[in-house]
């Protein structure tokens, strides 16, 4: 016979609420790398609309950064 363990749906409902607070509404950029460690793609995704970007180099990155928050 399995034991169902009350706490498990709380758990799972406080995980989910301590990630969506910990994600916030900033833009969230990151860089993928080859495992040489060369930057092969730079991402950026923006928690409140869902929209997710990859670039191929930093400075072009920055320009749709710059853009996004002059377009606001």
């Amino acid at each position: 016979m399995k034991k169902f363990n009350v706490l498990l749906p709380i758990q799972i409902i406080w995980q989910s609420l301590v990630r969506w607070i910990a994600s916030g509404s900033e833009l969230q950029v990151w860089q993928e790398s080859d495992r040489h460690g060369r930057t092969f793609c730079w991402h950026v995704y923006d928690p409140e609309t869902g929209n997710h970007a990859c670039f191929g180099s930093e400075e072009e990155i920055r320009m749709w950064i710059e853009q996004y928050y002059h377009n606001r």
